[in-house]
């Protein structure tokens, strides 16, 4: 699979970075965490550019827009690249600003200077040197005189090189980057109830750069799972009448960690993204895409007949054993828009099928 996000050719997002008394930094963006691990990727790209350890970087949680940084929205998988970005930006803004009150006081050039998680200092003499809490505020010389102020780094970020696509010829950038993943799985099926067990999933994506293995894996299998429930369970039955039957979670399945009693793999492939933060890209719809023509395909080699449906569930595998004709010609869609239904037109051609 190959998913990129789509967004307006002008999406734009932005970050500010506060250093507080104490050496540590705020950081503030209009990127919505949700579940995805935002906040931690992005305190973790602001620990590398600043050189300073993971917990001394706080990025707020709660969002306001009345007062937090623009942010087009939390949606596209683009989150990482360009809020990842934007943060790398307002670091080096607020760099650029702790460097300049830093010569004066270590009476260097800029240029001269160099920084780490304790304070900046002079390239050739690390011991002359001053800690980020004197510059944190704004620094004050002996005599009480003083310069500088709150460091503060602000950082926006604009998609680059979109276009709308042309009207005539269908051409343009529409999309910041592109992921391709794949997925494999390994099935048994009971060939005389169509009851099927997945074995093993494995899920390989080419991230770019991996920002955080742990928070990666879990975007991988939380999509996957996720997947697994289109494929498998998630779906609208209507009776006759054109009445829902299945109305709420206690009828309507969603799959939940204690439904994962198969392996798991999750392969990471590095290709860097060369406009990407540390070279990562986005990756976290992209698990659940391919997971549904992977389970048909698996099934499909199994028992012989195309199971193009979704969700396949067991019944639809043994009807379709017991036909040995593709599941279109047994099976059709709702006649009111559902994503899938398990009547048929004729209670002549339900009972053929075995429904009552």
């Amino acid at each position: 699979l190959q998913k990129a996000p789509a967004m307006p050719s002008n999406t734009a997002t932005a970050c500010v970075v506060k250093m507080n008394s104490d050496g540590s930094v705020c950081v503030n963006v209009g990127l919505t965490d949700i579940g995805q691990g935002s906040s931690a990727a992005l305190a973790q790209i602001v620990a590398e550019r600043l050189g300073f350890s993971y917990d001394k970087v706080f990025v707020k949680i709660e969002k306001d827009t009345d007062s937090d940084p623009y942010d087009w929205q939390t949606v596209a998988s683009k989150g990482l690249i360009m809020s990842g970005n934007a943060c790398i930006l307002a670091c080096e803004d607020l760099l650029r600003k702790a460097y300049l009150v830093s010569s004066h006081v270590l009476k260097a050039c800029v240029d001269d200077l160099a920084h780490d998680g304790e304070g900046v200092y002079v390239k050739h003499d690390s011991e002359n040197r001053i800690a980020w809490p004197r510059i944190a505020i704004g620094y004050a010389y002996p005599d009480g005189q003083a310069i500088g102020g709150p460091l503060i780094g602000v950082g926006s970020y604009i998609a680059q090189g979109l276009s709308n696509l042309d009207k005539e010829t269908g051409q343009g950038k529409p999309a910041l980057d592109w992921t391709f993943g794949a997925h494999g799985i390994i099935c048994e099926v009971n060939p005389k109830t169509g009851e099927y067990l997945i074995r093993k999933i494995a899920s390989a994506f080419d991230v770019g750069k991996v920002i955080n293995p742990q928070l990666l894996r879990g975007q991988i299998v939380g999509g996957m799972l996720q997947g697994l429930g289109t494929a498998m369970c998630e779906g609208y039955i209507f009776d006759m009448d054109g009445h829902l039957l299945n109305p709420s979670f206690t009828d309507n399945k969603i799959p939940t960690s204690k439904d994962i009693p198969f392996e798991i793999e999750t392969i990471a492939v590095e290709n860097s993204q060369i406009d990407g933060p540390y070279g990562a890209r986005g990756v976290a719809e992209h698990p659940m895409i391919s997971v549904a023509p992977a389970l048909g395909n698996a099934l499909s080699q199994a028992v012989g007949v195309d199971l193009v449906h979704m969700p396949i569930r067991s019944e639809d595998v043994w009807r379709a054993m017991g036909d040995k004709t593709p599941i279109d010609n047994w099976i059709t869609k709702s006649p009111i828009g559902s994503c899938r239904s398990d009547l048929v037109h004729t209670r002549e051609v339900a009972s053929k099928h075995g429904i009552d």
